[in-house]
């Protein structure tokens, strides 16, 4: 079994914290007792993790490191350390989420041959309050942990890759635009990332007055001594808005730690990037919203019209085309999934591609057949996959049961590591020619895909 080949170093401190105070970095090796996570109102899938139940404190600056047990020495400095680092940072719309969800256990892949490590960073209001984007510098923090201390674990300094999904993916690309992080890892990979989360400085300080406004504080000297429940509760009262849920709490571009041309910086960075998508992103939002079933196909269209103006017939078509028997509610959903998700994903390849700077794009495909298939290829169905983690407890609940489960995992785990390894991916780079590798029962690679959105998102 993979656990009797691996060392699980859980809840290492490596930091704390004051609110809105950058984070300190940890001197001596503290570990906590018991997993935590941080202030948060749990989301739809930390419910589906099960880690609803864990307890939440502010002090939360703490990471879990996975090693092969032969490679692991925690009470030496070994100068031989040499197996590739890979550093997750969980999703969660940067209000919820944590590294210690069994969904994020590095197990199977440090059997692989690698050091996992994992890390928790401040989220929502204690996080992303103003613009000083302190969850990010706890971000930045843990890597400079990882950069002092992770030979210890068996780990190579030098050869770090980091990934992420959603906000974490958002995170990845983040940290590539960030100059405190330049040097702090090799390589990226972003699943699903939530570019569009990334605000302005002005967004910044309104959602900062907000929150100020619901605590019933002058000022984030008086919000310091504020209750932890009346943090979370504030925060839950100004995402009542759903228009306004996404860049409320989230890094600042033109902030303390993200330049303004942060954009452009992750276009010109030479440090390789995979960068993935899935088919079906929204449909996870979709699928779950009562009233969706009982949305016309005159009322997809409405928002067909808002997106596309006199294109919105073409779209139509193109997108039915596309996505053959799909319901009014599933169009508006793929419509979603790209605006949200594969369009703003084109354009950093395409910005990257124009720059000279490596880039593999992926396109998970496969549908989970639970709820009668209507999640399709959903936000986050690729998670278990890339873990290799599709044994998990609970996890059948999102992937069900199917014999693709292993190849897809061994090709997803697989690629992964290979390009933590190598720094390439297995498969074609993107360039000029919009490659993409297909993730589905099999696999294959794309010259470009669905061309016909592509335009669409790019006339």
């Amino acid at each position: 079994m993979s656990a009797d080949r691996v060392t699980a170093h859980r809840n290492i401190v490596y930091a704390t914290a004051r609110r809105f105070a950058p984070p300190n970095r940890v001197a001596e090796h503290v570990v906590r007792a018991t997993p935590v996570q941080c202030p948060q109102v749990p989301g739809l899938l930390e419910t589906a993790m099960g880690t609803g139940s864990l307890e939440m404190v502010e002090d939360c600056l703490t990471l879990n490191v996975f090693t092969p047990t032969n490679a692991s020495d925690d009470n030496s400095s070994s100068s031989q350390a040499s197996l590739p680092v890979l550093v997750w940072i969980h999703g969660g719309a940067f209000t919820n989420g944590t590294a210690n969800a069994a969904w994020y256990d590095g197990t199977n892949l440090a059997v692989r041959g690698c050091v996992v490590v994992a890390i928790n960073y401040r989220l929502g209001s204690f996080g992303f309050t103003g613009r000083s984007d302190h969850g990010l510098l706890d971000q930045i923090t843990a890597l400079e942990w990882v950069r002092d201390n992770i030979a210890r674990f068996g780990g190579d300094a030098n050869n770090v890759t980091i990934f992420g999904e959603s906000a974490g993916g958002c995170s990845v690309l983040a940290l590539m635009a960030a100059p405190q992080a330049a040097t702090l890892f090799h390589r990226a990979w972003a699943m699903s990332p939530s570019i569009g989360q990334m605000r302005t400085v002005e967004r910044a300080e309104q959602s900062q007055k907000l929150l100020l406004q619901e605590l019933g504080a002058a000022s984030i000297e008086d919000a310091r001594d504020a209750g932890v429940d009346d943090m979370v509760a504030a925060q839950g009262r100004t995402l009542r808005d759903p228009k306004d849920i996404v860049t409320m709490f989230s890094p600042t571009i033109g902030g303390d730690v993200l330049p303004l041309d942060a954009h452009q910086r992750v276009h010109r960075d030479k440090r390789p990037l995979v960068i993935g998508t899935l088919r079906d992103e929204s449909r996870l939002w979709v699928a779950l919203n009562p009233a969706a079933a009982n949305l016309t196909e005159d009322d997809a269209r409405v928002h067909f019209a808002e997106r596309f103006g006199a294109d919105a017939d073409r779209a139509w078509k193109s997108y039915s085309e596309l996505r053959p028997g799909s319901s009014p509610a599933q169009m508006l959903a793929a419509l979603q999934s790209d605006e949200s998700f594969r369009a703003p994903a084109w354009r950093v390849i395409d910005g990257r591609d124009r720059a000279g700077s490596p880039t593999w794009s992926y396109f998970f495909t496969w549908p989970t057949p639970v709820f009668g298939g209507v999640l399709g290829a959903c936000h986050g169905l690729d998670i278990p996959f890339v873990f290799d983690n599709v044994t998990v407890p609970g996890v059948d609940m999102f992937i069900g049961q199917s014999a693709a489960h292993r190849p897809i995992a061994d090709a997803l785990a697989g690629a992964l590591l290979s390009f933590a390894r190598t720094g390439e991916a297995p498969w074609q780079a993107t360039e000029s020619k919009r490659t993409a590798w297909q993730i589905d029962e099999r696999t294959d690679v794309l010259v470009d895909p669905e061309r016909a959105l592509y335009d669409l998102w790019n006339r």
